[in-house]
């Protein structure tokens, strides 16, 4: 029975770490987060980097029973550094696009400026990550207003394959 439990151990490190080297050389990051936008309603994303693209894209919204709304971010990392222990940062720029349906009927199109903690469990094939974005949204369902400023706060992981 030991043995068997050591060999299951020794079986499932491998794997971690064989997946783990691959992981830091492709790139290939899936995942989903949890995302609002001035903590008015919480809607899911589908979170993904691509190789060779420096940069992270989400796409997602909300659905609820007077409408949908859809989502769409690019971010570029800029400042992407290690804190402490598992625990990495990042700060970004990037871009927001919304659609919406019913009383969500809107569209907006913005700026954004994500600041990110990454926690990294599992090496570096699991990345579960909290963001706050500044967001400035200066084309929204009212028109144009170079005033218009929004909070978007996510949580969420990453698998990098």
């Amino acid at each position: 029975m030991k043995r068997g439990v050591l060999v299951a151990v020794v079986v499932i490190g491998l794997v971690f770490a064989s997946t783990e080297a691959f992981a830091r050389q492709s790139g290939f990051a899936i995942g989903a987060e949890a995302a609002s936008e001035n903590f008015n309603g919480w809607g899911g994303r589908f979170v993904f980097h691509i190789p060779g693209v420096p940069l992270f894209f989400g796409v997602g919204g909300i659905v609820e029973s007077n409408g949908t709304a859809l989502d769409f971010t690019m971010d570029y990392w800029f400042l992407h550094n290690h804190l402490s222990g598992i625990v990495d940062y990042y700060v970004g720029v990037g871009g927001y696009l919304a659609l919406g349906t019913g009383t969500l009927s809107s569209f907006a199109l913005g700026a954004r400026l994500p600041i990110g903690l990454q926690i990294w469990p599992v090496g570096s094939v699991l990345e579960i990550f909290l963001e706050v974005a500044p967001a400035w949204i200066p084309i929204n369902g009212s028109g144009a207003n170079p005033l218009t400023f929004a909070v978007q706060p996510a949580i969420g992981f990453r698998i990098w394959l």
